[in-house]
């Protein structure tokens, strides 16, 4: 899904094709909203692209100026009570204007292919000590540990031995939501973020002065409801799932590129396999294909990034039709569908080579002194580029040493592939950096990096 300035256009707000002249081409751009729409409702209202058409709390109907592009990059929900409105919007939007609308992949968006799998009542008979704790956090409970600590809990609050409650009782798929939320995918508050939604969305209009919630909404949203919800979104008709059959994990669009994590010299050029797994790898795997030969033209009219680009694209779909297939585990529980793009948003499952997860801003600054010594101190940038199908591991034996550490965006090796393929500006989100999107100027390689996640989280 490559777009640039001077594509024709087939969009419903006219209904009739047109070239968007370079002197008149704009652009907007926001990203990690992660379902507070209050945040974007401000961001709409300042923006230079978007317009909203109409808002009633329940239902958001957004529109593009005329010849004008919009990026949204990914992470659209989990910190906030506006998940499904957000998406529903964004995904409206998408296919009301098919060619100039693009929405990227964020890892908040993908891990939630988890849920049908790790929900379903054929995972809840599983033996709980054969259930391991996130492979990619090591300070993280296992769900067992998790369950034992609420028995604990639940026993002292009763002035009753603990022992007495079984803790299979517990074992519910609305504590193994509330698990995988806090301790593996970094949300705690998102279930009740998603309750006070559904009390918003199921409110009768007519009815609003009796008996009122705190919210102001007059349904008590139960907790079978709410994962009820989480799992009809992520599954086809579901708003996240439609975001996903609709989205890309990166594109072009002129000069720029755009991803949700970041262009390093582990990403570029890589795509995976199709049959990677979400784990932790005991070698670097090598890749499904690779781009990066083109390093070596010096023409600056090469196409290795479009295809790139595409090639990860067409991974995206594969993965999602495979989701579709077989969303719950086989008869081992060794495979799922979609696992690989499970993988693909997980920075130890890719061996440090995440175009999601990997990070410029990953501590809150970009290009400071600590996250190059500890790049050097963790032999990451040693890690041999995937090429010609080489599995060399140099340095780095443990997949979890790229955890919470930022890729270079002064890396030269990096802007010279992406300067020889035509690409000026790399423009991503993920990580925080502040109050305002973190730029480096083209000054230093060549490409300018623009890391603009502005979020709370």
């Amino acid at each position: 899904s490559n777009g640039n300035g001077n594509d024709n256009d087939n969009d419903n707000d006219n209904g009739n094709s047109r070239t968007t002249s370079r002197s008149r081409f704009r652009l907007g751009y926001v990203t990690d909203v992660e379902g507070n729409i209050d945040y974007f409702l401000k961001f709409v209202q300042h923006s230079h692209v978007l317009t909203i058409q109409y808002w009633d709390t329940k239902t958001l109907i957004l529109a593009l100026k005329e010849e004008a592009y919009f990026v949204y990059g990914g992470d659209a929900v989990d910190k906030g009570p506006g998940d499904i409105r957000l998406v529903h919007a964004l995904v409206a939007l998408k296919r009301r204007y098919p060619h100039r609308v693009y929405l990227l992949v964020g890892n908040r968006d993908l891990n939630k292919l988890r849920f049908v799998a790790e929900l379903s009542q054929e995972d809840l008979t599983r033996p709980l000590p054969d259930i391991p704790p996130p492979h990619w956090d090591p300070t993280a409970p296992s769900l067992l540990e998790y369950l034992t600590h609420k028995q604990q809990q639940q026993g002292d609050n009763s002035n009753i031995n603990n022992t007495n409650i079984d803790i299979q009782t517990l074992n519910t798929r609305t504590n193994r939501l509330q698990y995988m939320l806090t301790h593996t995918l970094g949300c705690p508050q998102t279930f009740e973020f998603r309750r006070e939604e559904l009390g918003i969305l199921l409110n009768n209009d007519e009815d609003e002065d009796e008996d009122d919630d705190e919210d102001g909404t007059n349904n008590f949203i139960d907790d079978e409801t709410v994962v009820d919800s989480f799992l009809e979104e992520i599954q086809i008709g579901g708003s996240l799932y439609e975001y996903l059959s609709l989205a890309d994990v990166a594109i072009v669009i002129g000069t720029t590129l755009f991803c949700h994590g970041a262009v390093d010299r582990h990403t570029m050029g890589f795509v995976p396999k199709l049959d990677t797994k979400f784990e932790n790898p005991t070698s670097k795997p090598k890749a499904g294909r690779s781009f990066i030969s083109s390093t070596s033209r010096s023409n600056g009219d090469s196409d290795a990034v479009s295809e790139w680009t595409e090639a990860l694209n067409e991974y995206l779909k594969i993965g999602l039709n495979d989701y579709n297939q077989r969303p719950n585990w086989n008869a081992n529980r060794t495979s799922r569908g979609g696992e690989a793009l499970l993988a693909l948003q997980n920075r130890a499952a890719m061996w440090g080579r995440s175009i999601v997860s990997n990070c410029y801003g990953d501590g809150g600054c970009i290009t400071t002194s600590y996250a190059t010594e500890v790049r050097k101190e963790r032999q990451l940038d040693d890690d041999t580029d995937d090429n010609d199908d080489d599995d060399n591991n140099n340095g780095v034996d443990d997949p979890l040493l790229f955890e919470n550490t930022s890729s270079d965006p002064m890396d030269t090796d990096v802007s010279q592939w992406l300067l020889q393929n035509g690409i000026h500006r790399v423009v991503v989100g993920h990580k925080p950096t502040g109050d305002s999107p973190a730029v480096l100027s083209a000054d230093y390689t060549g490409v300018e990096i623009v890391s603009a996640d502005t979020s709370f989280s």
